[in-house]
């Protein structure tokens, strides 16, 4: 549907209008746009391993009136990576619930990040946490990081870091920036 051939993109919705899907569409293709190539480079490299063409990126938008904070989705579709992006339906106007770049973002980390069993990888960028002292950085700043993994560490650095690479806020995580810079050179 989209530019990204590493990614084939879905919208499903069969109360959806017409006018309701394009602008859906028109968003998320905005907010692909909005990632760097190296953020494409990463996610190409993990198709290679899966030996896949494309992993799914699934926008499946809900009524405005239901309950739940949910605003990703993360799992596996028949042993394949897969992201789902739960936008909000109020009328004419799509609630995202995050800003869609970042919500964008933390789809393509999750469809990029390295499966388990690649422990060099998950053992530097456990290193990179531990010596960065982030689990307890955002332990301090919410509850929700109470039982974070490294995965989810990994997402929203990702997208912290694709979506804002120069702020000054990197000054204060600078083994978590550099495993980033390298996985990014990985990537192409």
């Amino acid at each position: 549907m989209l530019g990204q051939s590493e990614l084939n993109v879905y919208i499903i919705g069969d109360n959806l209008t017409p006018r309701q899907r394009e602008r859906i569409r028109a968003q998320v293709e905005t907010a692909l746009r909005s990632l760097p190539d190296w953020s494409f480079g990463v996610l190409r490299r993990r198709l290679q391993e899966l030996g896949a063409a494309s992993l799914p990126l699934i926008v499946e938008p809900q009524a405005g009136d239901q309950p739940g904070p949910q605003a990703l989705g993360l799992g596996h579709i028949e042993g394949r990576p897969a992201a789902r992006l739960l936008p909000r339906i109020r009328g004419d106007g799509i609630d995202w619930r995050q800003d869609r770049r970042y919500l964008v973002a933390k789809a393509v980390a999750y469809l990029a990040a390295p499966s388990p069993s690649d422990s060099d990888f998950w053992a530097r960028w456990s290193h990179a946490v531990a010596t960065d002292g982030l689990g307890e950085k955002a332990r301090a700043s919410g509850e929700h990081w109470a039982g974070a993994s490294d995965l989810d560490f990994l997402i929203e650095m990702f997208a912290a870091y694709a979506l804002n690479p120069d702020h000054d806020r990197w000054a204060e995580l600078p083994s978590v920036r550099a495993f980033l810079d390298e996985w990014r050179q990985a990537g192409g």
